[in-house]
């Protein structure tokens, strides 16, 4: 962990505990998409060539393995609104047909809903407080639900679903699911196949320590096999450059529809590889950090809004003026967000207790 914590110059300066808006990128990501830059400035198209010679297959495979799928089933994607996009607008519904979702979730998972709201698609909202969302969403899971779109990890709750608990009754019940993973990629294990999802969508940027424009998408194979959207890279003939010939595209590439970011996916794939191996730790010493603020947050008298036996690695302390509380914070250089009801404080596995003690000392100064 100390070695890796050498990698993030954000520690030097700050007590950084906001991975659940933007992480720092470790020196050795940034350096991997440094060195793809720095190699187009030295030899334009041949190096660019070069590193999609097979249309980013090695890429795939480091993701796949990230998250336990096929390459195949890996797209890269520019943020969580695109691949929503792409999966809700790529499924046959249709007038009376029902997707499920809650008022807890980030506006950019339920925005989409709204475009097929316009055609008649049913948008069933379950509210709910965080203890009792996943007992909501299992209840409303019922007949006309064709999807059920959710996230992991609730961004201003920090409230983390079993998703293979909602996963096996939405198979029960010819649902499909949708999980956006943002807040838990790269916090916790991630395994799609045990999970049982039908789409997974993630941004690199937060959890995943990624520059922003990185991402991927998982479709279940078999799903989807004519996107939405069609793009130069849709087709499986692009490189013919012939406007007349159009044949569509099998792989996971038909999704992405036009040039992608790569120093940006080469860098969150640099983080994915070096994660793997150490997921397993990397969950437990997420999951210590957050038991450790709820202690110590719950020691001084302070009201924790993230149920403990549901958290990963946000952790939300309720205070009056959390806007105002965020910023005398940033002002003693401890970075946190105000969210919800409270100060978010997301820790990840390079992060101390000591940290996590000072800025809760400093929220009960302030409350």
């Amino acid at each position: 962990m100390k070695e890796f914590r050498e990698q993030i110059p954000v520690t030097r300066d700050y007590i950084y505990l906001n991975h659940a808006a933007i992480s720092p990128t470790p020196i050795f990501a940034l350096m991997e998409s440094f060195g793809y830059l720095y190699g187009v400035s030295c030899r334009g198209s041949l190096h660019v060539n070069a590193v999609e010679y097979n249309d980013f297959y090695s890429m795939r495979r480091v993701i796949s393995d990230f998250i336990n799928s096929s390459p195949e089933e890996i797209s890269f994607i520019p943020n969580t609104s695109y691949g929503i996009n792409m999966i809700v607008h790529g499924l046959p519904l249709s007038k009376g047909d029902q997707i499920l979702t809650d008022n807890l979730e980030f506006p950019a998972t339920v925005y989409p809903l709204y475009k097929l709201a316009k055609r008649g698609v049913e948008i069933k909202m379950v509210k709910s407080s965080p203890q009792e969302l996943e007992g909501s969403i299992l209840e409303h899971i019922t007949d006309n639900v064709r999807l059920i779109v959710i996230s992991h990890v609730s961004f201003n709750t920090g409230v983390r679903l079993n998703v293979k608990r909602i996963a096996d009754k939405a198979k029960k019940n010819g649902s499909l699911l949708l999980v956006d993973a943002i807040q838990s990629a790269g916090a916790v294990k991630i395994d799609v196949k045990e999970m049982g999802v039908d789409f997974l969508v993630a941004g690199g940027y937060k959890w995943m320590m990624s520059p922003q424009g990185s991402g991927f998408m998982f479709v279940r194979k078999g799903l989807i096999p004519d996107p939405p959207f069609y793009g130069w890279k849709t087709s499986s003939t692009f490189m013919e450059f012939n406007p007349e010939s159009f044949s569509l595209e099998t792989g996971p590439r038909r999704f992405e529809i036009g040039t992608m970011d790569v120093s940006a996916n080469l860098a969150m794939t640099k983080v994915a590889e070096r994660l793997t191996p150490i997921r397993d730790e990397v969950e437990r010493r997420v999951l210590d950090l957050s038991a450790h603020a709820m202690d110590v947050a719950e020691d001084k008298g302070l009201e924790v809004v993230t149920p403990r036996e549901k958290r990963a690695g946000i952790v939300i302390v309720k205070v009056k003026d959390p806007r105002k509380v965020a910023e005398n914070l940033m002002s003693k250089r401890i970075i946190v967000s105000p969210r919800g009801s409270g100060i978010r404080i997301s820790t990840h596995f390079y992060n101390e207790e000591e940290e996590v003690d000072r800025a809760i000392d400093e929220i009960k100064n302030q409350v």
